[in-house]
Formats: structure tokens, C-alpha cells, sequence
């Protein structure tokens, strides 16, 4: 006899999807330069951070975070290379290898730091971020993008024959937020079976965050969801 418990985090530092087979047909690669607003996730002493990247069509990569909701000045990462469709840069203070699959439709995809791994999703951020100056001619501080705030985190259904076939599994979603709080673009980062998927994005699709602006031309903003299903054993 089984008891059904259904568990869900807001973010998960499971493994990203492998590396798969190359396609035969060159994909077209999704332009990684400019300045990303992003989310990493998956460090349990960290949490999860949100960053802004900026890529520099010299090879650079840099990175600031939020302290104070303010843009702290721009930290040097690793020069960032592509190896076929793959892009990769490392954070030696944190002694993270960034890795991420331009043939997607969004900038994301895992970290390693042994013995712990993550990933990372962005959105596209507004121009102005880029400026190396962190105050803005008025001398108001330029802020970084706050924090999502949850409306509605809708649930998701335990298949039913997954319980009969006693299937436990997991799910890691990354999506886009738009201005008014709707949910768009998911992909699957992680997902263990494929009877996850449904009940996955139909939960996600019907849960909403809080909007921030009225303007349809507002940069989304990245987030990620990891729901895990498990059965709890009666004995």
C-alpha cells in the first residue's frame, strides 16, 4: 500500500540533461553577447542567486551580484569559449565550470563545482546594465532585477499510473517571466519520465507571479521551478 506525497522545491541542483548526439543539419545558435539578467541555482549554502553576465564579443565574461537590490561592480570571469554548439567559461573563486547548449532557444544550462552541480538560466537584460558605471548620471544607483514574487503555485496531479506502477521522478522546469506575472517559454531541464512531463507543465502553466510592469515591451525576467514526485511506503 502506498501513500501518495508530493513534494515540490523552488529549485533543484539536479543533474542537467546530458549531452546528446550532435544533428546531422548545422543548428542555428543562439547569439550568447550582450548582457544576460540570470538565475543560478542548485548550491544549498548560496541558495539561489540571481547575477547578471555580460559577454564580451572579446572573449570576455563578467559577472556582478545583487547586494542591497544594487549592481555591484563587474567581477572577471574566465574567457568564455564555444566548442561546437556548447559554451563554457569558469568562476575561479567559486571554482565553477559553466557549461550551455547554444542550439536552445534561451541562454542556459549547468554548472559543476565538486562534488556539487547546478545550472543557470537567463533573459536577455536592458542595454543600460552593460555601462561600466554603476551610478547613473542623476547619482541614483543603478538596481539590479528584483526577486520574482509567487501568485499562485499551482500543484501538480499525481499520475495515477504512476502510482499503480509505483514511479517516483523528478522534474526541473526553467522559463520566462513576462511583465504582467504569466508564465512562457519553458524547457525541461531535468526530467526523469516522461509521465512527469504533463502534470509538470500543466501545473506550471497555470501557476502566475506578481507583475511589475503595465509595458508589454518589458524585458521578461528567468526563473526556474523542480517539482519531485515520491511515493511514502506504508507499512
Amino acid at each position: 500500500m502506498y501513500l501518495l506525497l508530493l513534494w515540490i522545491a523552488p529549485f533543484s541542483f539536479g543533474q542537467t540533461q546530458s549531452r546528446g548526439a550532435q544533428p546531422i543539419l548545422e543548428p542555428e545558435l543562439i547569439n550568447h553577447l550582450g548582457v544576460w539578467n540570470c538565475i543560478l541555482y542548485g548550491d544549498p549554502a548560496a541558495g539561489d542567486e540571481r547575477v547578471i553576465l555580460n559577454f564580451g564579443p572579446d572573449g570576455s565574461t563578467r559577472i556582478a551580484r545583487p547586494r542591497q537590490n544594487t549592481q555591484q561592480p563587474w567581477m572577471p570571469l574566465s574567457r568564455w569559449q564555444i566548442d561546437e554548439v556548447w559554451l563554457s567559461f569558469t568562476d575561479s573563486r567559486m571554482q565553477r565550470t559553466y557549461n550551455a547548449d547554444l542550439s536552445r532557444t534561451a541562454l542556459g544550462g549547468g554548472w559543476e563545482a565538486s562534488p556539487l552541480i547546478g545550472g543557470w538560466w537567463c533573459s536577455e537584460a536592458e542595454p543600460e546594465i552593460a555601462s561600466k558605471a554603476l551610478i547613473s548620471p542623476s547619482g541614483e544607483p543603478i538596481y539590479m532585477t528584483e526577486p520574482l514574487i509567487p501568485e499562485v503555485l499551482a500543484t501538480p496531479r499525481y499520475p495515477r499510473i504512476a502510482i499503480r506502477e509505483a514511479k517516483e521522478g523528478r522534474a526541473v522546469v526553467c522559463f520566462q517571466v513576462d511583465s504582467s506575472g504569466r508564465v512562457q517559454d519553458p524547457h525541461f531541464i531535468e526530467l526523469t519520465d516522461r509521465i512527469f512531463l504533463a502534470p509538470t507543465l500543466d501545473a506550471l502553466m497555470l501557476s502566475n507571479y506578481k507583475g511589475w510592469s503595465e509595458d508589454q515591451n518589458e524585458r521578461n525576467r528567468p526563473a526556474c521551478r523542480s517539482f519531485v514526485y515520491q511515493l511514502d511506503q506504508i507499512y
